[in-house]
């Protein structure tokens, strides 16, 4: 994809006109209540109902983590058959697992069943996220990051708001319940995208399945063979290490300096909020600015935080904190989604947010797994230190990578 001089093939494509919108506020809902339904079970009901199932301490971390991975081995692929085959049928396969996936639970009886239905379930954002960001890329040339920056902010109030539904419906319904709530929630996201408009597939319909895949396959790795989309992809892993790690060990880390429950889940809940409200104004200045300053703030205030966190010991401090590293995160993702978006032609862009899309769930599961060693070894103080060096060690190589900046011409 990358000429001689360097340059991406999609950087010298002329910028399109935008398309219609009017279905954008429905994919912003169905973004958000797929998410809600996905997280309410993801936190905190996944790792009771292991408890409850009797699942031993060591699995209860990999059947938590069971839907990342899918996402790892999943959208990569997945991405590049939604450009052959069309956005809307993988958005489609996607939300239909996330409405069905929630009603599997109720006929697990033993742990190894459970993680079984966790691996399926990580097929509704691996299959539907990499198609749904691609089809906002490609509709809003113009608008990029601010249109990204408005549906991540649709996305991520459902990731902030599942968790806190999860517990009330299992603190006043029970298990059983709490499922059947999460799959209706699903099925009315299914809902929301039926009516969008049928996009044009390359894949005609006259060429084998065979020969669909193996266009596929090559669009893939032309996207992988692309340095800039390597880089940008990278940079969100190390974005989502240190998320992982804060949302694995945070709470752990809240107890041991006798901090009630509640006040954790203010700590998160301060974060999503930051991160839904800023989102759409970052992604937006972007637009204007460039995207390279936003990752650049980004990174280093969320390492910042992360080496920080452990030399405080209260509530209030802890918030502030928390708050802080929802605004990185808010200026870093929709910089790098649009990014993806500046740099690939126009046929490619499934192929590109699946590559996106796995590296970015990469760096979402090894952090816990990672800061999981480091903590045990050495303390929270160095363990966290050393997430944090490895984020700002990302940084620097995306800074000083010679490459030009993978941003479209009207930043310059």
């Amino acid at each position: 994809m990358a000429d001689d001089g360097g340059r991406s093939e999609g950087a010298r494509t002329p910028p399109r006109a935008d398309g219609p919108s009017w279905w954008f506020p429905l994919l912003c809902g169905a973004g958000f209540g797929g998410r809600l339904s996905y997280e309410m079970i993801r936190s905190p009901l996944t790792a009771l109902y292991a408890w409850h199932l009797g699942a031993p301490t060591a699995v209860i971390g990999l059947l938590v983590a069971a839907v990342t991975i899918t996402g790892i081995f999943v959208k990569l692929p997945a991405g590049s058959l939604a450009d052959q085959f069309g956005f809307r049928r993988l958005m489609l396969a996607g939300m239909m697992v996330t409405a069905v996936g929630p009603f599997l639970y109720l006929l697990v009886w033993f742990w190894p069943q459970l993680l079984a239905v966790r691996f399926f379930h990580g097929l509704s954002t691996a299959l539907y996220a990499p198609a749904a960001s691609a089809q906002v890329a490609k509709s809003f040339p113009s608008q990029r990051g601010r249109r990204l920056g408005l549906y991540g902010a649709a996305e991520n109030a459902g990731v902030v708001l599942g968790p806190v539904i999860g517990a009330v419906a299992l603190a006043h319904l029970g298990f059983a319940a709490a499922f059947v709530v999460s799959g209706g929630i699903g099925l009315l996201a299914l809902l929301t995208i039926l009516p969008f408009p049928r996009d044009v597939p390359v894949h005609d319909g006259r060429r084998s399945t065979g020969e669909v895949l193996r266009v596929a396959a090559e669009g893939v790795r032309q996207i992988i063979g692309d340095p800039a989309i390597r880089l940008v992809s990278l940079i969100e892993a190390a974005l989502y290490f240190g998320v992982g790690t804060l949302q694995a060990y945070l709470p752990l880390y809240a107890l041991d300096q006798h901090i009630p429950i509640l006040n954790i889940g203010f700590l998160f809940g301060a974060q999503g909020i930051a991160s839904i409200l800023f989102r759409p104004v970052f992604g937006m200045a972007s637009d204007r600015v460039g995207r390279r300053p936003f990752v650049v703030a980004g990174i280093g205030l969320c390492a910042t935080v992360l080496a920080t966190i452990p030399y405080m010991g209260q509530f209030l401090p802890l918030l502030g904190l928390s708050t802080l590293f929802g605004l990185g995160t808010a200026m870093v993702t929709p910089a790098t989604t649009a990014m993806i978006g500046d740099i690939v032609r126009s046929r490619d862009f499934g192929a590109a947010m699946g590559v996106f899309g796995s590296l970015w769930d990469a760096g979402h599961a090894c952090g816990p797994l990672m800061a999981g060693v480091f903590i045990a070894w050495i303390g929270y103080r160095s363990g966290f230190m050393i997430i944090a060096g490895v984020m700002v060690t990302v940084l620097v190589v995306f800074l000083c990578s010679n490459r030009k900046s993978p941003e479209k011409e009207t930043h310059k």
